[in-house]
């Protein structure tokens, strides 16, 4: 309507025309659509209300459906209503009485009816709604069937087919949520292909459904390792950051993802380049005016942990410093019961027990413990990084058990690790570092009680480490060192000339892949001495003394 008095002169003409008027429901019909109108330009919640009870009185007047369709018409629309004071007030009734009448109007028309795809779409935007108050998976389910056969009603070019593959991609990514089925995702990517081909380049709806292709593409890579999808994430989430320029609101969730990416394809080739550039991009971040913007403890944790993996990789106390500053920061932002404490938790207890390498301080070992079982108490079996959080316990425990000679600590540690280990199966990324810091473990227990049996275990987990840790992988180095130095603790308590054999083959491997100035280069020197000079009363050759007396030098 154009103005108060055009709803006012309707209304006059409506009470002029008795319920027994053939036109009395066209009258409240139109009427309730004019106060529906002034409500979506206005949202003034009187209009809204007063659009609901015209709809109502309409109803009323048409309790079968006839030809022209004004039952399931004034069912759709009063449901629509209901919705949109749903929205505004959050009142359940109202949900609950828009999807009961939605289904009815849906009912009224079946497949066939020209407003048959209409009803569909009206009906599974309730249900998803209910969905994400009551998380009552059956109503996902079914709006995502309704959606299917909405949208092939409305195949590509058709005037409404994008606001049905828009709630269908939002169903598909609910359940990909909560389930995390890999076929939702796989879905979910070629349906976002095609809403990105609806708004190409130019459009100004093209940026967000090019972000989201790439933040999809990365997810994906995280359950099938392709690298084509993460080298495609990359490639968009480039192109998105250009059409999101410093100032554009949404400019930081483009950085957050570009240092996810960056970072995880960091971890898989080792290329420094992208290492550098995901920090970058991560204080960019957080240079961004969104002090308590909800995904800032995000962004505060991701850029602690890509700077605890500069350190390692150059040794920058700095770096590590200001990495613990940032998970202390992203602490204070996330409530104790948030889900992703437990991560915040797990990355402070890494990058504290590097501090306690580095400088010794006892109290950086205590609290490395402390949040290491923190964190493992806020983290379900079931939640994706469990695993890590059981190994870093174990790992914490095993150091601490060696500053304070505490036995338990040790068994302890053992038996997380051994938790971890089943978590990380055959192709787990992580199955390495557990299978070696386990190894650990099993040794220094032999070196504590002398039980053979876990020195010979350590002995066949360290083989495992090392077959998944080639020459050229980052824990080659540590894992071979531990390997031939049990070996050679298995050859002075069991003098199996084999065991002595294949240490020594380590050693030497292993100082072959040291570079000058590596600082373990020295250790390891002393150690293929020393058992150069083992292996000489076993198989005297002169060799083996001379080279022994000659590094030992």
């Amino acid at each position: 309507m154009d103005s108060t008095h055009d709803v006012s002169r309707k209304q006059e003409e409506s009470e002029c025309c008795p319920p027994e008027c053939d036109g009395h429901y066209s009258f409240l019909f139109d009427l309730a659509d004019d106060f529906r109108e002034r409500y979506e330009k206005g949202r003034e919640i009187e209009e809204l209300t007063q659009a609901i009870t015209l709809y109502r009185d309409a109803l009323e007047l048409q309790p079968i459906e006839n030809k022209k369709g004004d039952r399931s018409d004034s069912l759709n629309e009063l449901a629509h209503c209901l919705y949109y004071r749903y929205e505004e007030l959050g009142a359940v009734d109202d949900l609950e009485e828009a999807i009961a009448l939605g289904r009815e109007a849906l009912a009224l028309r079946p497949r066939g009816h020209p407003r048959h795809d209409t009803s569909l779409l009206n009906l599974s935007v309730s249900l998803r709604t209910r969905f994400e108050k009551q998380a009552e998976v059956c109503d996902l389910e079914e709006a995502i069937q309704l959606l299917r056969v909405a949208l092939e009603l409305r195949p590509p070019g058709h005037e409404w087919g994008s606001s049905t593959l828009c709630q269908l991609i939002l169903c598909l990514s609910s359940r990909y949520e909560s389930q995390g089925l890999v076929a939702d995702l796989e879905e979910l990517v070629t349906l976002r292909r095609a809403e990105l081909d609806l708004y190409l380049r130019g459009h100004s709806y093209h940026v967000a459904p090019l972000h989201s292709l790439a933040r999809d593409l990365r997810r994906r890579y995280a359950k099938t390792a392709a690298m084509s999808d993460l080298e495609e994430s990359i490639e968009l989430h480039h192109a998105a950051l250009e059409l999101r320029p410093p100032g554009d609101c949404n400019r930081s969730s483009t950085l957050d993802e570009l240092t996810l990416c960056l970072s995880t394809r960091y971890d898989k080739l080792g290329m420094v380049a992208d290492l550098e550039e995901a920090i970058e991009f991560g204080h960019a971040a957080l240079r961004l005016p969104k002090r308590w913007h909800p995904s800032r403890g995000e962004s505060l944790h991701n850029l602690a942990c890509n700077l605890r993996k500069r350190f390692v990789k150059q040794a920058t106390m700095q770096d590590l410093e200001e990495a613990i500053e940032l998970l202390h920061a992203a602490l204070e932002l996330c409530p104790i019961e948030h889900h992703d404490r437990s991560s915040s938790l797990c990355e402070l207890s890494f990058c504290l027990l590097h501090r306690h390498d580095n400088y010794g301080a006892a109290e950086d070992l205590e609290e490395a413990v402390t949040l290491g079982r923190e964190a493992l108490e806020r983290c379900p079996l079931e939640h994706p990084i469990h695993g890590m959080c059981l190994r870093n316990l174990g790992r914490n425990l095993r150091k601490s058990s060696i500053q304070t000679a505490a036995i338990h600590e040790l068994e302890e540690s053992i038996e997380l690790l051994r938790q971890a280990l089943e978590l990380h199966p055959i192709g787990h990324p992580d199955r390495s570092s557990s299978l070696y810091e386990l190894a650990l473990c099993l040794s220094l227990r032999h070196d504590k009680d002398g039980v053979a049996d876990g020195l010979e275990e350590a002995i066949v987990l360290g083989h495992k480490a090392l077959e998944l840790c080639p020459s050229g992988h980052p824990d080659h180095g540590v894992i071979l060192h531990s390997l031939a130095c049990n070996l050679w603790k298995k050859f002075q308590t069991q003098h199996a000339i084999i065991d002595l054999n294949e240490a020594i083959t380590f050693y030497r491997h292993l100082l072959q892949t040291y570079p000058a100035g590596h600082p373990n280069c020295t250790s390891s020197l002393y150690d293929l001495a020393q058992c150069l000079a083992d292996r000489f009363p076993e198989q005297p050759a002169t060799a083996d003394l001379d080279e022994a007396i000659a590094l030992l030098q």
